[in-house]
């Protein structure tokens, strides 16, 4: 197991750590390795942004928020097939690095990567990762969605209920589908007192991460051809918990954005052996740098 397990990382994510029986790990700064922990994405015909260049820390440490950020670093995005590099500059509003010129435009089906130089605890590390953006297709085909205005558990003539459901095509060459499920107005007031699991807003607020555990859903799967066609992808009604609009967002996303998602939080084997999340990054570097291709729907859930 490499140095992961042994680092206390900041990143979008919370990484957890699980336990099975009796097994146990010792952790101490002495394991400490510094590392610089990346998490950005790049989404075809958008503006590089919001690439996120931090550090980690030992365990037990007292985090100073203004020292998270590696806002010195050099951080450079070249495309590998022109072999031009474009040089990412620090945004201190939204504390992460971006491209501010205009020359630059992310491509389907094209590979970019990025480059990381940084200093910490007076060692100066480097990192570096590829993504190969999916083919351009994917598209929400709307007909066949069911979206829009529904009653809470709507059900047809029949008394069968209604599932909302996002229909699509696929785009080629991407490792995965990711659907992202926001409730916008989430709060005690548009909180569905009739959930089947006669669940109310005290027992949400009980729950760790509070009410945004319920506001964020999200479902995935994977590609059923690498080629494109279509897919659809349902909704259940255990994922919506609040009255109100809900954007939902679709990700035709890479490999990379895939084993990231699909690692960070299992890092415990069942036979209690440790591992870290697949990461794809060369270096002194964890975290993700991954793409996706995006299409958007909205939804709105009205009260009977």
């Amino acid at each position: 197991m490499k140095k992961f397990a042994y680092s206390f990382i900041l990143i979008f994510t919370t990484l957890l750590l699980s336990s099975c029986g009796k097994t146990s790990v010792t952790i101490d700064e002495r394991t400490y390795e510094p590392n610089i922990v990346i998490n950005g994405y790049l989404y075809p015909e958008k503006p590089v942004s919001n690439i996120q260049i931090t550090r980690n820390f030992p365990i037990g440490t007292t985090i100073d928020k203004n020292q998270i950020a590696l806002s010195e670093a050099s951080v450079n995005l070249t495309d590998i097939e022109t072999n031009i590099v474009y040089e990412l500059t620090y945004n201190p509003n939204t504390f992460a690095y971006e491209y501010i010129k205009e020359d630059l435009e992310i491509d389907y089906g094209k590979s970019y990567r990025l480059d990381i130089s940084a200093n910490i605890d007076n060692s100066d590390l480097q990192a570096s990762s590829t993504t190969t953006v999916p083919e351009k297709g994917l598209e929400i085909d709307r007909e066949n969605s069911i979206f829009g205005d529904l009653f809470y558990r709507e059900t047809d003539e029949t008394g069968k209920l209604i599932t909302p459901q996002v229909a699509y095509k696929q785009s080629e060459n991407s490792a995965f589908y990711l659907l992202s499920i926001s409730a916008l107005n989430a709060d005690i007031h548009t909180f569905i007192y009739e959930n089947p699991f006669g669940l109310d807003i005290n027992d949400v607020l009980e729950e760790d991460g509070k009410i945004e555990n319920f506001q964020y859903r999200v479902r995935w799967t994977r590609p059923e051809n690498q080629n494109g066609g279509f897919s659809i992808m349902e909704i259940s009604w255990f994922q919506i918990w609040f009255y109100g609009p809900y954007r939902l967002v679709l990700y035709a996303g890479d490999e990379n954005f895939y084993h990231f998602y699909n690692t960070h939080r299992n890092v415990q084997n069942i036979d209690g052996n440790l591992h870290e999340p697949i990461f794809h990054i060369d270096g002194d570097g964890i975290g993700v740098f991954g793409s996706a291709v995006i299409d958007t729907l909205s939804l709105n859930i009205l009260k009977k």
